[in-house]
């Protein structure tokens, strides 16, 4: 008879505000009913309460006595990790980031199968377990704050000083029946003509963009194309009372550098053949939000020379937020200078010199990058994620399965998920032999 594997729940370590947990008690529940073990490391900060997982089966634990199956959120410390276990996280390793090539060498050395839920996706590349849909609405909802907070710094009142901080939200439902208020407020205030029409600019179609225009339709945006953005903004000046939206598709944000047209399947095989298009469209939006994917393979959509040359120009730009909701640094957005935190969230780009400083200032271009934004409405972020990752949870542990590439049981892209088994990459993650 095969032996089931005991669930460890990892107590998450990034910073203080991160309050996830990978599993809800719910799950807890359902997962002990049928047989599979759990112990939770006891938290002081969790969203959940020790005692809601106690009664929900689990036994409170300040180490691990029995749990092979560790399921976090993000990435632990490498001073942490547990010899021969199974780690289910975000690593944040795949793109060669360096804060976390110590913990890949110490899951290497310390034989660790780590499973990311980053590459758990589909055979279209489409991934199964995220929190990219709360990222965008905790993204969204900062960025429409903080870009109140940008324009009080210049002196201009605007309706969205009234938006809060996702954080200082009890929950989503909450949020959203505030933001509704914000809403009416707005179309009935407007904003000052100076910074009007109002565009908010969106880059991105995957569940992080979503995420972020859930949160921008409650003030009813109307939609326009970026082809007739000139033509809209001479026509629409005296506008002030309503939200406009623009979502970048690929062939406008791109475009050759031959000036040819824009084909998606020679991007994806020669993307130096492309650069952004996002220049003719900078100097007319309000705020960007940005929620690309990217590598270094492909080009920058907002490069320093971009915003240097659009500071240079006679008249004052109207860009002045940018929300970098991928926060990949120096990378789609070249002033994503660093990560923030949700207690230092902002700072601000000085394209004169190139440097950055904390906080709002009246010139410049402040820049949101937190890089764990789901955190901030920790509670619903947990929900959905848990319902996502607790069939596969179930799965592993039933089999009692340890050698998760071999396991033909197991859903084929569980398996190709794994990062690292028995001291080695993977094939399909070789390549990050460099990184180390």
């Amino acid at each position: 008879m095969r032996q089931v594997l005991t669930v460890g729940i990892l107590a998450e370590s990034k910073n203080r505000w991160e309050r996830r947990a990978p599993l809800t008690p719910h799950d807890v529940k359902w997962l002990v009913e049928r047989h599979i073990p759990v112990e939770v490391l006891s938290s002081s900060l969790r969203i959940f309460r020790d005692h809601e997982f106690k009664r929900a089966g689990a036994k409170i634990v300040t180490r691990f006595k029995q749990a092979k199956l560790l399921i976090g959120v993000k990435e632990p410390l490498p001073a942490e990790l547990l010899n021969r276990k199974i780690y289910m996280v975000f690593s944040h390793t795949t793109k060669g980031q360096p804060a976390n090539r110590p913990l890949l060498r110490e899951a290497l050395r310390q034989r660790i199968t780590l499973i990311d839920y980053e590459h758990i996706v589909d055979l279209r590349r489409q991934r199964l377990v995220y929190f990219g849909r709360f990222a965008g609405i905790c993204g969204m909802i900062d960025g429409l704050h903080f870009l109140g907070r940008r324009y009080e710094a210049q002196g201009i009142e605007t309706p969205l000083l009234h938006v809060r901080r996702a954080l200082d939200y009890k929950d989503y439902k909450q949020a959203r029946r505030h933001l509704r208020w914000v809403a009416r407020e707005t179309r009935k205030k407007g904003f000052p003509l100076p910074i009007t029409p109002f565009i908010v600019g969106i880059t991105g179609h995957g569940n992080v963009s979503q995420g972020a225009q859930e949160v921008l339709d409650i003030f009813r945006p109307i939609e326009i194309h970026p082809k007739d953005i000139m033509v809209f903004i001479r026509h629409q000046k005296k506008r002030n009372k309503q939200i406009y939206k623009i979502v970048f598709n690929r062939e406008e944000k791109l475009r050759s550098k031959k000036r040819k047209g824009f084909y998606f399947e020679e991007y994806l095989e020669y993307p130096d053949r492309f650069e952004s298009n996002l220049d003719q469209y900078l100097p007319h939006i309000n705020m960007l939000i940005n929620a690309s994917y990217w590598t270094k393979r492909y080009p920058r959509l907002v490069s320093e020379k971009m915003i240097k040359k659009l500071t240079r120009q006679k008249k004052k730009p109207r860009l002045v937020f940018i929300g970098d909701l991928s926060c990949d640094v120096s990378g789609t957005i070249e002033i994503t200078k660093k990560t923030t935190t949700p207690g230092n969230p902002i700072y601000t780009y000085h394209p004169e010199t190139g440097q950055i400083q904390d906080g709002f200032w009246r010139r410049g271009i402040a820049v949101l990058a937190v890089d764990n934004l789901p955190c901030e409405l920790p509670k619903d972020a947990s929900v959905d994620f848990s319902a996502l990752i607790r069939d596969y949870v179930y799965q592993v542990a039933a089999h009692g399965a340890l050698d998760i590439t071999e396991h033909a049981a197991l859903p084929g892209e569980l398996r190709r998920a794994v990062i690292t088994q028995n001291g080695r990459f993977t094939p399909p993650f070789r390549y990050m032999r460099q990184y180390l």
